[in-house]
């Protein structure tokens, strides 16, 4: 197939996969399902249910299209629809793989209701590409004061042998029936005693928020794009579903966040006493999947990072969804997590706007305090090739970067940090500020018009000091600083920018690693 990347060839990223479905079209570019079956991952993304596959998480390639728009008409409904996003499961009792999504437009709803009165329900495949598209099943409708996709997550089985189902709304169907929402958004759970075949009942609302990680942001209407999971390894509760519980959505760039995040992922950590009860924050405050969607703001000095912080940037990671289980969900058993997003649009007017791609994969784990790590997947580093070590190395426009700072950085007037694809004097500029709290990734002399910005983790104890990790693919960069801060930024290099070189370190025990990196997806498409 055609990648079709915008932009100058020189730009495409070779290593993220870039579909022109993905990269070069407007429209949503959620991640509708993924799922990990018999040790290879299928990822459905973007202008419908487009479906990629791998076999190593670095290798993707076009799949047999997921479940597509048919005609409807359950219960008096009248809808020809793409199927929304929603979610990818197993049924236990044959191992059949199910999507489960609502039809995302209608022109009639169910029993003479509202036109987007519409259900929840599941099309099985055995294989992940023959969907019983003509004989959908029907779990329960969803009646609402408004219109909205109620995004759903893949369900999970509980310790009291029901199945549940978390779906995405907000919190106004019982008060003012009104947007702005000022309550926020809210999670619904439904209950059965069986995936298919059973009677769902609607358990009621769990969760509601309109809180941002910025103090001046909320949310004003649905979580957008939920996805629920448990059982993460480190997890100090020992995990299942009365362990340390992530609720991942995302926040403004669809109409319902105001002053925060651009639509990029957030996620709250939570914990439920009991099967059905109400979800409960008691862990690490909000935090963000990637804050590539956060500039730094105009004469921003030390204090609180919050007030530094503008959330309304253009979209860094978003839309984002886990796999690397072939557990049949991702809250009961433990298992791998791997999360993979949307990135984009690019801001770049060398991309024209466009310029998506999907992300690459990370891993999910937490710390003995909760904290949410998330790293590249081991396996991206079957791509390194010549290796160098030192303060600087010149690499090219796909190459990994493992960068060590010491603690001594935080007391250091000038920040520490990395200059990537550097050529002359463009470059692109991560640095840890210990003195305003904020890891900044600079790209304005590479054509993204704001420094991106988000929290310097604490020194890590063990090691004193930071780490950064850095992927870049040549319009795409990805950090990730001590496991805990990560950022897409796009940038527009030159074809010969190379160099990749430690600054502000003088005299510190600071090292880099640095690699040439292997195309994963060549420009043209063809077979690696």
């Amino acid at each position: 197939m055609s990648f079709g990347f915008p932009g100058p060839p020189h730009l495409r990223p070779t290593i993220h996969y870039a579909p022109s479905f993905v990269s070069s079209r407007g429209g949503w570019h959620d991640i509708a399902a993924a799922l990990t079956l018999g040790g290879v991952h299928h990822v459905f993304q973007g202008e419908g249910w487009n479906h990629a596959v791998s076999a190593d998480l670095v290798h993707w390639r076009a799949a047999p299209h997921g479940p597509k728009a048919v005609r409807e008409s359950y219960a008096g409904m009248a809808s020809f629809s793409e199927p929304c996003s929603g979610f990818l499961t197993r049924d236990p009792r044959d191992g059949t793989v199910c999507a489960g999504f609502r039809q995302c437009a209608s022109t009639r709803g169910v029993a003479g209701g509202a036109p987007w009165d519409v259900p929840l329900e599941l099309r099985c495949a055995s294989d992940l590409s023959s969907w019983n598209d003509a004989s959908p099943e029907y779990l329960f409708n969803v009646s609402w004061y408004r219109p909205l996709p109620y995004d759903p997550a893949r369900p999970w089985l509980d310790t009291d042998g029901n199945w549940y189902l978390l779906l995405s709304m907000d919190g106004c169907n019982a008060t003012t029936r009104a947007l702005p929402c000022a309550a926020g958004g809210q999670v619904v759970l439904w209950r059965s005693a069986s995936l298919r075949g059973g009677a769902w009942e609607e358990v009621g609302p769990v969760f509601t928020s309109s809180r941002t990680v910025l103090p001046a942001g909320r949310l004003t209407r649905e979580f957008v794009t939920i996805e629920w999971l448990g059982s993460l390894q480190g997890d100090p509760r020992g995990g299942g579903p009365r362990g340390t519980l992530l609720l991942l959505n995302n926040v403004g760039g669809n109409g319902g966040g105001e002053g925060c995040c651009a639509g990029s992922t957030a996620y709250f950590t939570l914990s439920q006493r009991e099967p059905g009860a109400p979800l409960v924050e008691d862990g690490p405050p909000q935090g963000m999947i990637d804050w590539g969607a956060f500039a730094v703001k105009e004469g921003a000095s030390g204090g609180d990072w919050r007030q530094m912080l503008d959330g309304t940037a253009s979209r860094g990671l978003s839309m984002a969804r886990a796999l690397g289980s072939e557990q049949i969900d991702h809250v009961s058993v433990p298992g791998r997590r791997v999360l993979i997003g949307w990135t984009g649009p690019s801001p770049l007017a060398a991309l024209g706007g466009e310029g998506s791609a999907q992300s690459l994969p990370r891993e999910l784990s937490l710390s003995a305090r909760r904290q949410l790590l998330q790293r590249f997947v081991p396996e991206l580093q079957a791509l390194r090739r010549a290796h160098s070590a030192g303060g600087a190395a010149a690499a090219g426009l796909q190459a990994e970067a493992l960068a060590f700072f010491p603690a001594a950085c935080g007391a250091a007037r000038a920040a520490c940090g990395l200059e990537l694809l550097r050529e002359g004097s463009r470059k692109t500029v991560i640095a840890l500020e210990a003195q305003r709290g904020l890891v900044t990734v600079d790209a304005t002399a590479q054509g993204n018009a704001r420094v991106r910005g988000g929290p310097l983790p604490p020194a890590d104890e063990t090691t004193g000091g930071w780490s950064v990790h850095v992927i870049v693919d040549h319009c795409l960069i990805e950090v990730i600083v001590s496991n805990i801060t990560a950022f897409v930024v796009y940038a527009a290099p030159s074809p010969n920018a190379s160099e990749i070189a430690l600054v502000g370190v003088e005299g510190m025990p600071a090292s880099l690693d640095v690699w040439q990196l292997a195309s994963a997806h060549p420009i043209d498409g063809s077979a690696v």
